[in-house]
């Protein structure tokens, strides 16, 4: 998925080099009715949160300001505090992004856009915008994406752009590794040239480092000019074409005669990732089938990061485009494990077939779907297993106890049958941070109906009872074996 495709605008591209990098962009496109707006969408990464309340309670707060100034006056304004999800150990909390938008609605002129990002250190960027005048044929901003999806809701959220909520980047650099490029983009006026209705000629493409377009990564459309005219578009992506310096993405809009109505460009950089490496990463180009791989990545989400699991649960499930679910999952592993991702994900598909073997009868086979594969799969496989299926006096329950686990030690988690139903237990009390937490389980626990005392199972028999103990279940969730 993340092909670290991402734009440089004719805005500018901002960068600040810090202890780690926070990335700035700004956009600029209009309303359907013609009034100017800017978008500032800042990029945090996840080791720039504030460390000590990390340590506190696994959830981080950043303080942002973005302050739009005209000839020393302050023009618009933002302050917000943006709280992180609650995260439940320190690697996932150090490797989650977050991404910020700002929108301000300002008029012709030059402005002057401050952001402060208040994190593990004060970052403050600047940079200079030009709003330009409305009325004349242009080309918005080009904006590139990292995954996308059909909307499906009534509320618009700020990432959304005609009909698609989409997941933006932010730089302007794409990867030796990566094998297309999706951008949006939007034409405005182009109709006062050509006409309402009337067909132009739209050209997209990728340069080498002179300007001109290589004609295996360029397009040609025909479309309708309307007042308004939004851009959703994927180029391919080769090992020369962008070069690693001095390329650039073209856009240009043209008549029927090939006359120049309006164009835009935007610089593209190439790095080296750390894949380079390693034999080229293909491995999801083993799936064939859009709606298998889809369910191979539900198959992730118990490692997934709160944002990985939206884009998994929200842009893609709808996206039918079966590249961009592959590029999903490579970039997955990639971020995961950037020595060996193909080494990885092969071993985690081995424990998905264990949690399906295992824990997968009541879930249609899908064992990630249950609460016991979903902490298998995320927290790995138990030091110690205390099993209580037979119990009169009790619902069927286990413990499974954890030495060490996602940087924590000495965690229990309590599953319970509340209908009897052994195959999918649930999650009843945990101390992992982040998870299912009840301080009324033991009663839960007790509440089975018709409790009968008679002498303890056969089962139980092997797995003896502490009789030093008043509630068996405490002393075991305490106590673990």
């Amino acid at each position: 998925m993340n092909l670290k495709l991402i734009i440089a605008l004719v805005l500018g591209f901002i960068t600040v080099t810090s202890y780690s990098q926070i990335k700035v962009d700004v956009h600029h496109f209009k309303t359907t009715d013609g009034f100017p707006y800017i978008d500032v969408i800042i990029n945090i990464p996840g080791d720039n949160c504030n460390y000590k309340k990390l340590l506190d309670n696994w959830q981080s707060t950043t303080n942002i300001t973005v302050i739009a100034e005209s000839k020393g006056e302050v023009v618009e304004f933002s302050k917000v505090n943006l709280k992180s999800p609650q995260f439940t150990d320190s690697t996932e909390a150090f490797s989650t992004n977050q991404i910020h938008l700002e929108r301000f609605s300002l008029p012709t002129g030059i402005y002057q856009i401050s952001i402060k990002v208040n994190a593990k250190f004060d970052h403050l960027i600047t940079k200079n915008v030009t709003v330009p005048h409305s009325g004349m044929p242009e080309i918005s901003s080009i904006l590139l994406v990292e995954a996308y999806a059909k909307s499906l809701n009534d509320v618009e959220s700020k990432f959304y752009r005609s009909g698609f909520e989409i997941v933006p980047l932010t730089g302007n650099e794409i990867s030796t590794d990566a094998s297309q490029l999706t951008f949006y983009t939007e034409l405005y006026n182009i109709n006062d040239v050509v006409g309402e209705d009337s067909l132009f000629l739209l050209v997209f493409g990728l340069t080498d480092s002179n300007g001109s377009l290589n004609p295996n990564n360029t397009r040609y459309k025909r479309i309708n000019a309307k007042s308004v005219t939004p851009i959703f578009e994927t180029l391919p992506v080769s090992l020369t074409t962008p070069p690693l310096s001095g390329g650039k993405i073209l856009i240009q809009a043209k008549t029927r005669n090939g006359n120049l109505i309006a164009q835009k460009s935007m610089d593209i950089e190439r790095f080296h990732s750390r894949t380079n490496s390693h034999p080229k990463i293909n491995f999801a180009k083993a799936f064939e089938n859009r709606e298998i791989l889809y369910r191979h990545l539900e198959d992730h989400l118990p490692l997934a990061s709160p944002s990985q699991q939206n884009t998994i649960g929200r842009t893609l499930k709808h996206n039918p485009d079966i590249r961009v679910l592959q590029g999903f999952l490579e970039q997955f592993w990639i971020k995961k494990s950037p020595d060996d991702p193909e080494g990885a994900w092969s071993a985690y598909c081995g424990e998905i077939l264990i949690v399906d073997s295992v824990f997968g009868g009541c879930r249609g086979g899908h064992g990630a779907d249950t609460d016991m594969g979903y902490v298998y799969l995320k927290y790995g496989k138990p030091n110690t297993i205390v099993k209580r299926h037979h119990d009169t006096d009790y619902y069927p329950y286990e413990i499974w106890h954890y030495n060490h686990t996602n940087g924590f030690t000495n965690r229990r988690f309590l599953f319970y049958a509340p209908h009897v139903v052994l195959e999918c237990m649930e999650i009843l009390q945990t101390d992992m941070p982040g998870e299912i937490q009840n301080e009324d389980w033991l009663r839960i626990l007790k509440s089975r109906e018709n409790r009968v005392n008679v002498i303890d199972s056969q089962i139980n028999r092997l797995n003896p009872r502490d009789t030093f103990s008043r509630e068996e279940p405490e002393d075991l969730y305490y106590n673990p074996r």
